[in-house]
């Protein structure tokens, strides 16, 4: 039996996490952390929980954390950015494992994170030694290891978008255009005049314009890693226009991911290249052009959906991709982490279909 704690237990990251754990067979939970919930139920914080869990979430302090990291096997941690590495270190220094669904150890190159984080980051190292896992991608870096950085929820629509025509090269650099949506469980929980229903409902925005949003260098070293470009390098650089939006729903992230290709080919094609990519892969699900995604087929779930397509015309490829942000972009891909770094079977727990209609 897996031993696990969780630390920011108010947020909705981890309370969907709770949620698919209690589907999970070999999972326990050890302990419940936060910083502004202590002392209350955790059904209180999240009352779809009731019946399922019944633990009081403990103050996050030294004392706490000690408590959890010895109680345990592994943390999953969702705090302010930059507070990840303390609990790291004290994690490790037990033996024990981490994975932290913020960006502070998402970076192979720290100064990348402090340019867009405005902060010192307090371990480089550890950021180097971190395992970024999209599991599709990167299982057999994973398998074993006690630090993950589990991926941001646009960066994991995305580049799973990208990824069988960036793996083939037909991607012409620097012309990729993200186009992308995200319910409001994506802006976290904590209150904002913008996040009311008199302010969301009937409403359609855009957020982080001008290239600011902090998902933009994910994405780009993402394509760096497909592709085997050197990071360090800045004429490797392959930069990209990525602009996030809020869509009046709860949970869902639609990626219209846009790219020049340097060769001829179909719709169809494409359809057939990406069923080859991701075959083997059962939380991906690929549709021709006559079907596009939906954001409701991936609901309450681990799966990403894609439609591959080819304007003729323009040259260019389209591809519509929908995933639950606090699911595959969040707290599913952390189960599925876990399961990998501890040599079980990257389904377990997580084979839900869709909330739909």
């Amino acid at each position: 039996m897996i031993r696990y704690s969780v630390c920011g237990a108010a947020s909705y990251v981890c309370g969907e996490l709770l949620r698919l754990m209690i589907q999970h067979p070999q999972a326990q939970l050890a302990h419940l952390l936060a910083k502004n919930s202590a002392g209350r139920k955790i059904q209180e914080e999240h009352p779809a929980l009731a019946g399922f869990y019944d633990q009081e979430i403990l103050l996050m302090d030294d004392a706490n954390l000690d408590m959890a990291i010895a109680d345990s096997d592994v943390l999953f941690v969702a705090v302010d950015a930059g507070a990840v590495c303390p609990i790291a270190e004290k994690v490790l220094a037990a033996g024990k494992k981490l994975i932290d669904f913020g960006a502070d150890i998402r970076f192979r190159d720290a100064r990348i994170w402090e340019q867009w984080y405005k902060h010192p980051h307090p371990n480089h190292k550890m950021s180097q030694e971190a395992v970024y896992c999209i599991p599709e991608l990167h299982r057999d870096l994973a398998r074993g290891k006690s630090l993950i950085a589990n991926p941001g929820c646009y960066p994991t629509a995305t580049t799973l978008a990208l990824y069988p025509v960036l793996k083939e090269g037909m991607v012409v650099d620097n012309t990729i255009i993200v186009d992308a949506k995200s319910g409001y469980t994506g802006a976290g929980r904590r209150p904002d005049p913008y996040k009311l229903l008199t302010e969301a409902t009937e409403n359609f925005c855009a957020y982080s314009m001008g290239g600011g949003h902090r998902h933009t260098p994910e994405i780009e070293q993402n394509i760096a890693g497909i592709t085997g470009k050197d990071l360090m390098q800045p004429d490797q650089w392959q930069y990209i226009n990525f602009q996030p939006h809020l869509i009046p729903q709860s949970r869902g992230i639609e990626a219209t991911v846009y790219a020049t290709l340097n060769c001829e080919t179909s719709s169809q094609e494409l359809y057939e290249l990406y069923q080859r990519y991701y075959q083997n892969e059962f939380f991906i699900h690929v549709y021709p052009a006559s079907k596009p995604v939906q954001t409701k087929w991936t609901a309450g779930t681990n799966l990403c959906c894609m439609t591959p397509t080819f304007d003729q015309r323009t040259k260019r490829l389209i591809v519509s991709s929908v995933i639950d942000n606090i699911g595959k972009g969040a707290a599913g891909q952390a189960i599925q982490n876990m399961n990998l770094i501890f040599g079980l079977d990257e389904t377990t727990g997580l084979k839900l279909a869709p909330v739909c209609p």
